[in-house]
């Protein structure tokens, strides 16, 4: 009988996998592919785009601007989010169990929420400037020695931030179940509560608060400026038809309709008015982009923070993961937004690429990239523009 129990508990298992014993949708193999290729995209696009911006503005001193410092910020930032959090987030939300040791258990929920926070943070200055430059031009703005302490001072808020994160992180083993896990340890409930909705208001709800107050102000201040200038040109136009009037002949009203100045005007109205379409739509893309990128996330946080039911829930993972994937679309989406869409930029993007392309293919690029390179320019030159600090969106 006593050897009889003893084979039988020799053929039971010390342990069982998490993933075995608690299946869900994101161990489904097509789920997970779908996951693999979402995120690797995610991956390579946003350290190309930010590594680019990086490069470039250490590479050309003039980029080295007051806004391309926020700009500059925000690139570093992501580079970080894309290097800590992009492969290890969802390999511990797939798998379950913690493979990277006690130390990185430590280091990686506080390096991850210290570069999201200095990604949001950056974010709310970069539209604080633009907001200075556009609506208050007449300030005093701030120079390179400020923008510099103020980029510091970001980093050191967000790290004091996130020192709860990396600290209350432990490994812990569970009964019955195989490997390690990394999981928050808070000594109070109603502490970790408190933190959570402190993270929300500081991640969240204060920058988009500040993003959409300025670039509302933005949009109004250039929708003003527009009217004046559509106003003027249309007293201009008017001006210069009633002094070219007596001058005009009658074969000439017969052939053509409109004069010179009225076709002048109709183009100088209609590069205005697609200028300002396209302001309209970038200011609109910034804020909803950021509202649209991390409030799935941060709703799911806070859910999952006051509700304990929803961590027995099979889609809790699904959910989690889902919402992550969204909000690091904005390591893609900001260096486009932010600096692609600025003519400097692109034009040292433009440069750097025809120097390597020059140098496999000898001079023969040179003349057609040059075409290329004027025609461009050119399209960037309009005769009816906003400001300095207005074309930069």
């Amino acid at each position: 009988m006593f050897q009889m129990q003893n084979a039988s508990s020799q053929l039971e298992p010390e342990c069982v996998n998490f993933v075995d014993e608690y299946p869900d949708l994101t161990n489904e193999p097509i789920i997970m592919g779908v996951f693999f290729v979402c995120y690797l995209h995610i991956f390579v696009l946003g350290l190309l785009g930010n590594l680019s911006i990086l490069y470039l503005t250490m590479k050309y001193r003039h980029l080295q601007s007051v806004q391309n410092i926020f700009i500059l910020n925000l690139a570093i930032s992501d580079v970080i989010m894309c290097l800590t959090s992009l492969p290890i987030t969802p390999i511990a939300a797939i798998y379950k169990v913690w493979f990277f040791g006690w130390p990185i258990c430590k280091l990686i929920p506080f390096i991850q929420g210290t570069s999201i926070f200095v990604s949001t943070f950056s974010l709310s200055a970069i539209a604080i400037d633009r907001y200075n430059l556009v609506v208050r031009p007449h300030c005093h703005p701030l120079g390179m020695r400020g923008v510099s302490i103020v980029a510091v001072c970001l980093w050191i808020v967000a790290l004091i931030i996130c020192i709860p994160c990396g600290w209350y992180m432990s490994i812990t083993e569970y009964d019955r179940l195989c490997g390690e896990y990394c999981t928050e340890a808070w000594p109070i409930d109603e502490v970790r509560k408190g933190y959570t909705l402190l993270v929300l208001v500081m991640q969240f709800l204060l920058p988009f608060s500040v993003m959409a107050i300025c670039y509302a102000a933005i949009f109004f201040r250039l929708r003003e400026r527009a009217e004046i200038k559509l106003k003027k040109l249309s007293e201009r136009a008017q001006l210069l038809e009633n002094s070219t009037a007596g001058a005009v002949t009658l074969v000439n009203k017969e052939d053509d309709n409109s004069s010179p100045s009225q076709s002048v005007e109709v183009k100088q109205k209609l590069m205005l008015v697609a200028q300002q379409r396209r302001t309209t739509i970038i200011l609109a893309s910034m804020v909803l982009l950021f509202g649209i990128t991390w409030l799935p996330h941060n709703i799911a946080t806070l859910v999952m923070e006051y509700n304990t039911a929803l961590i027995g829930e099979p889609n809790m993972y699904l959910i989690t993961m889902t919402a992550h994937l969204i909000s690091m679309l904005t390591n893609v989406a900001n260096p486009f937004l932010y600096a692609w869409l600025n003519p400097s930029f692109k034009e040292m993007l433009f440069k750097t690429l025809h120097g390597a392309k020059e140098f496999r293919g000898g001079a023969k690029f040179s003349s057609s990239y040059e075409r290329k390179d004027t025609i461009i320019r050119n399209m960037d030159t309009k005769p009816v523009s906003f400001n300095a600090q207005e074309d930069a969106f």
